[in-house]
């Protein structure tokens, strides 16, 4: 397993006019661009975005193995929502098995192929089961060529996946997903995450580009349909969004919803020579004068105060750029992609993932490695069983003495308590006796 990165640098500055060698070109960029504003998300546009549930902070998990034995760190690779990373597929055959947190609805299963060659079968199940079990579904079968491997499956009820890998020549996976049913409900009511009990969930890298946890495209420089700007953060690499063949220098502003801390920005597009520059904004640049409320100018002024996290050079075969940085705190995500030459033909983003770190929230959701004995209980530094890594059982009494209910006084005897309000409904009748007449019998004469 291993994941895959395009080589990264910092970039300390942002120059007006620059040159970037790449095999003798220069870099040819405008250096004020306009933005426009990306309509915003409708629900006749829900069908076009379906969750991807093979998350790990959704509750999925992988189980891999190959002719080189288990492997338990490759879930990482296909499970943590960073579009770049990828799983080497080895020569011969190798099982993917891919179990949700329930039954979902399952409607089909996707992934990116970098190079190998062979087959695929996928396969799903309700109840969990050995690979080699004969009461798996099949699903699909598909030869593996090109870089785009889609399997329609459903609608189908399943909480495991297994897809079973028939190498010839080796490659490598990525941009794995399982995806649901689109429905509404996966934007207005998001999925619950990983169980609270889950100890390693605070460990998890997440990506709050996602467009199902609250974060929108706002602002691209061109395209012919900017409501499919959203394409970029879909989770979703099969998809894609196309800047105008004119425009000298694509750029997209990304709202995550509220500030986060990140500290690695990753994209993957059409390959090609340049270079892309990742920002971290906690706020948006004043706007220049003369500009609609649908558009944001940015000139030289505005890039020579703002600093990039990083940027990623490009010869024109990776077609993916990273760059890993300190943690840092901002709301919006800027991804601009510099050409080392001015070109003829639209350029593609499929995806951009903001991974952030670990929250206080979960971390404390989350044991100390160091505080589990060997028998799996959690125990604080001086022995104790703790419930959750945050609640302590000693036998007793959290209560404060001032919480406590004050004693009454020892010399009085308790006092009866007083009586309520007389009742308000009259008091019923006295009775009354009524006579009963006896008929009697008055004999006749004969």
């Amino acid at each position: 397993m291993e994941i895959m990165k395009a080589r990264s640098s910092r970039s300390t500055s942002i120059c007006t006019l620059c040159s970037l060698l790449l095999g003798g070109a220069s870099t040819v960029f405008a250096a004020d661009i306009t933005l426009q504003k990306v309509p915003a998300l409708t629900v006749e546009q829900a069908p076009a975005f379906p969750e991807n549930l093979a998350r790990r902070h959704l509750g999925a998990r992988a189980e891999i193995s190959s002719a080189a034995g288990a492997e338990h760190t490759a879930e990482a690779a296909l499970l943590s929502g960073d579009p770049t990373a990828s799983y080497s597929l080895p020569f011969g055959t190798t099982t993917v098995l891919v179990s949700l947190q329930k039954i979902e609805n399952i409607d089909r299963i996707s992934f990116q192929n970098s190079g190998a060659k062979g087959e695929v079968t996928i396969a799903t199940s309700n109840a969990k089961l050995t690979p080699d079990s004969p009461q798996w579904r099949n699903a699909s079968e598909q030869t593996l060529s090109g870089e785009s491997i889609k399997a329609v499956i459903g609608p189908s009820e399943a909480k495991y996946v297994r897809l079973t890998f028939h190498v010839t020549e080796p490659g490598a996976i990525g941009g794995f997903g399982v995806y649901a049913t689109p429905a509404v409900s996966d934007f207005t009511a998001p999925r619950r995450t990983a169980d609270d009990h889950d100890r390693s969930f605070g460990l998890i890298s997440y990506n709050y580009t996602d467009i199902h946890a609250k974060a929108r495209a706002l602002y691209v420089t061109s395209g012919s349909d900017l409501k499919q700007a959203n394409n970029m953060i879909d989770d979703q690499t099969a998809t894609s969004y196309s800047f105008a063949a004119e425009d000298q220098s694509p750029t997209t502003v990304i709202d995550l919803g509220t500030a986060r801390t990140l500290r690695r920005l990753s994209a993957v597009y059409s390959p090609r020579a340049g270079k892309m520059e990742f920002y971290v904004l906690p706020s948006l640049p004043e706007a220049q004068g003369g500009v609609s409320p649908d558009q944001m100018t940015m000139n030289d002024a505005t890039f020579a105060s703002m600093k990039a996290v990083g940027s990623s050079d490009d010869d024109g075969s990776q077609g993916r750029a990273s760059v890993d940085f300190a943690e840092t705190s901002g709301r919006y995500v800027m991804v601009r992609w510099l050409p080392a030459t001015a070109a003829d033909t639209s350029f593609a983003m499929a995806e951009i993932a903001a991974i952030g770190a670990p929250t206080t929230l979960l971390a404390q959701n989350t044991a100390n490695p160091g505080m589990i004995d060997d028998e799996g209980e959690m125990r604080s530094t001086d022995g104790k069983t703790m419930l959750d890594g945050k609640t302590m059982l000693d036998g007793k009494t959290m209560l404060d003495a001032k919480d406590m209910p004050g004693e009454g006084p020892v010399d009085q005897a308790p006092q009866a308590p007083g009586e309520g309000p007389p009742p308000t409904l009259p008091q019923p009748p006295p009775f009354t006796f009524v006579p009963v007449l006896v008929p009697q019998v008055v004999p006749t004469s004969p």
